[in-house]
């Protein structure tokens, strides 16, 4: 849906795509976990085995508050090692403390983790392989733990900066119904048919997230609440007069 509302811009192959701002992020590339990414969104953020930090490693080798990431300013970090047993390592020196610089590895433990700088080229990069490791491969939508990552980082953009954030909460009527009577794999067709036809009332920007079971959630980025609510509208006026096709049957 087009909107006439004022963003930045930048035209690639042929498409509009808004302005990004990115946040500065570790990638996990190597222990449990591998691929994904953990934002840096907080002024100070805790490693360690014990439950209460902010990112656990819960892994032989990590101290139970192994080190700190403060944040200084707006694009510098500092790792910090809190007095560990094995040590905290930054491209393979042993540190007490140091400022982060892209691409950074750090070592906690058996963990490898890659600093990535908010103005890092490679962010793009990374952002992609953790959209696709975050795919409901069913609907070819993204799941719920992409869905919970996003969220807290359009928000944290939204608190920084200051653009409109809206959030579209979508459930399917009827869904255990449908199963019950015409069998799970015509369930599954009418969740694939319902996602694309969100898909295809949404802009480039939005991002269309898969919460669990018949339950969906949009969310749009510099859309204020009332050009939400009519993407929303639309959006449960197309479902709800397609009928879902399967194994030759129309399903009303």
């Amino acid at each position: 849906m087009k909107t006439d509302q004022t963003t930045c811009i930048i035209s690639t192959n042929g498409r509009m795509m808004a302005e990004t701002r990115w946040t500065a992020c570790l990638v996990v590339v190597w222990g449990i976990g591998i691929g994904n990414k953990i934002l840096l969104n907080k002024n100070e953020m805790t490693i360690g085995r014990a439950r209460d930090v902010d990112l656990r490693l819960a892994e032989a080798g990590v101290s139970r508050r192994h080190a700190v990431i403060q944040r200084r300013g707006e694009l510098e970090f500092l790792l910090i090692d809190t007095d560990s047993t094995n040590g905290t390592l930054i491209n393979s020196d042993r540190i007490k403390e140091a400022v982060l610089k892209d691409q950074d590895l750090i070592t906690i433990g058996d963990n490898r983790l890659k600093f990535i700088a908010a103005d890092s080229p490679e962010q793009p990069y990374y952002e992609e392989l953790y959209r696709q490791a975050q795919m409901d491969k069913a609907l070819q939508v993204y799941n719920k733990h992409y869905f919970l990552t996003k969220l807290d980082e359009e928000m944290m953009r939204c608190k920084r900066y200051g653009p409109p954030l809206s959030l579209i909460l979508l459930d399917a009527d009827h869904f255990k119904r449908l199963n019950d009577t015409y069998g799970h794999l015509a369930g599954d067709a009418a969740l694939i048919q319902l996602a694309e036809i969100i898909k295809k009332r949404i802009r480039d920007t939005d991002v269309l997230c898969r919460y669990g079971g018949e339950e969906f959630t949009i969310i749009m980025p510099q859309t204020h609440q009332q050009q939400a609510y009519v993407s929303a509208e639309h959006i449960r006026i197309l479902v709800a007069k397609t009928p879902v096709n399967h194994d030759n049957t129309v399903i009303d």
